[in-house]
């Protein structure tokens, strides 16, 4: 169903493309520079400081990341966000590549590449530093290795597309799903079952499981912390239905790609399923192990939309695909779909610059964990020179990761630890004896007016975390321990 024939708009053009994704990203990057780092943000900075291929959480791939990110801009919030904001051009560009490659019509990657940039769902995935946008990225680069290979039919893409899909497992374990995907789509057709006969497609799968197998091990070596800890949040053991959360992860995929693409979505996985859109097989059948999981899951409890944040991209591209090739002939019809297809740029600029004023004006509560860390931990290394403090106790992981590279950024050696969540920190050297056991503070987040004792400690006040204008956002409470 496409037109090859159609010539290119300018609009469509490589260069035209990447400038319209470029202003479409710009309220992202002054996000990124601009405003203070969220408690995962700074967690996962820690990570950095520390190199490895064994943490708690995820794949260590975010914390690479923002390792690289700092190695090239220093400390602070630009250097955390960096390279994930600007993953949105390689995305992009990938995306462009590859819808050229499968229906050799450069409107169609224009279409999907501007669509997909100014989506909740990049803004979410690429605007903070977590594993979603190196996931996304090595997902979707996997996916154009792939494509390279469908048109040049040169074996040696495979090595590549392992190599990508490695580092996509690196990046977080929901990768696993594109190994799925890609065995899904190689099996479908008698003439993709034929590609198995090239060693470069077992080769590469090979190389992704080697470039991974650094995780599995220490992994192995910490009774399978990580991995329990993931699959734990699995719900396919529950026996309620929950029909309220399917409906809930369906509605909130599409707030992030907009009702404007997720119709157009919609419309180009039926004309799959119809076997009339045969262009999609690539990035619908490697995107099916994924949404098949949590779908199955949103049966029974929770979803977050991030969780499938990789398949995005290709779903954007499914959306071009028909947003391009449809030309329904009643008006009824055609009218509303070209609305839509004209709605869908300014509703997401416009969605965009309006969180970024809620931001910038602190319009919503939520808003403002944004504001004042800086100053929160300039206060309690203050309090802590005052009564001699060697280190300061935090609460959790989100206040660790805040006292901590906030005091990196500083340049405040200050030693910050999480003893009561001690779990998540192998990756650090142990703490020293004598420091541990020396005097401390301990640092607890204020709760209303109650002021719980603590067991050899000595409650020496409260320390807000202020706002630019000196108002107050939030109260903590400070102790002080010998024990």
């Amino acid at each position: 169903m496409t037109n090859t024939a159609s010539p290119t708009p300018a609009w469509a053009a490589p260069l035209a493309t990447a400038l319209i994704v470029l202003v479409l990203t710009a309220p992202r990057l002054v996000f990124a520079a601009r405003y203070g780092l969220i408690g995962d943000e700074t967690y996962y900075a820690l990570w950095s400081l520390y190199p490895g291929f064994g943490y708690y959480d995820h794949s260590p791939g975010v914390g690479w990341v923002i390792w690289l990110g700092r190695a090239l801009f220093g400390e602070g919030p630009w250097a955390v966000r960096s390279l994930f904001v600007l993953a949105t051009f390689p995305i992009c560009a990938a995306l462009y590549r590859i819808a050229l490659l499968l229906t050799d019509d450069r409107r169609i990657g224009a279409t999907a590449a501007i669509a997909y940039a100014v989506t909740p769902a990049v803004a979410i995935t690429t605007s903070i530093a977590t594993p979603d946008a190196p996931s996304t990225l090595f997902w979707v680069l996997t996916v154009w290795a792939i494509a390279e290979f469908t048109r040049s039919r040169n074996a040696y893409w495979w090595l590549a597309a392992g190599a990508l899909a490695g580092l996509a497992l690196l990046a977080k374990y929901t990768a696993v799903f594109l190994g799925a995907g890609i065995l899904l789509y190689l099996v479908t057709s008698r003439e993709r079952v034929g590609w198995l006969k090239h060693w470069q497609v077992w080769a590469g799968g090979a190389l992704a499981l080697a470039l991974f197998a650094p995780v599995v091990w220490i992994d192995w070596t910490r009774n399978w912390q990580s991995f329990r800890f993931q699959l734990g949040r699995s719900t396919l053991n529950e026996r309620v239905l929950q029909l309220d959360e399917l409906l809930r992860f369906i509605i909130e995929m599409s707030v992030q790609l907009l009702p404007t693409l997720f119709v157009f979505v919609v419309a180009g996985v039926v004309l799959f399923l119809a076997r009339r859109a045969r262009s999609l097989a690539l990035p619908l059948l490697t995107s099916a192990p994924i949404l098949g999981y949590f779908i199955a899951h949103g049966l029974f409890g929770r979803v977050n939309p991030n969780w499938v944040a990789p398949v995005y991209p290709m779903l954007a591209l499914a959306g071009a695909w028909a947003a391009m090739t449809i030309r329904p002939g009643p008006a009824w019809l055609r009218w509303p779909l070209n609305g839509l297809k004209l709605l869908h740029v300014p509703l997401g600029m416009a969605l965009v610059l309006a969180i970024l004023a809620i931001i910038e004006f602190r319009t919503l509560p939520l808003t403002n964990f944004f504001y004042g860390w800086d100053n929160f931990q300039s206060r309690i290394s203050k309090l802590a020179a005052e009564n001699d403090a060697q280190w300061v106790d935090a609460q959790d992981y989100s206040m660790n990761g805040w006292l901590s590279y906030y005091g990196k950024m500083a340049g405040d050696p200050l030693p910050v630890r999480d003893p009561v969540n001690n779990y998540r920190y192998k990756f650090m050297p142990p703490m020293n004896r004598d420091l541990r056991d020396a005097r401390h503070l301990v640092v607890r987040y204020a709760r209303g007016d109650r002021v719980p004792k603590i067991a050899g400690a000595t409650f020496l006040g409260t320390v807000t975390r202020d706002d630019d204008d000196g108002t107050p956002l939030q109260s903590f409470l400070v102790y002080l321990s010998d024990d």
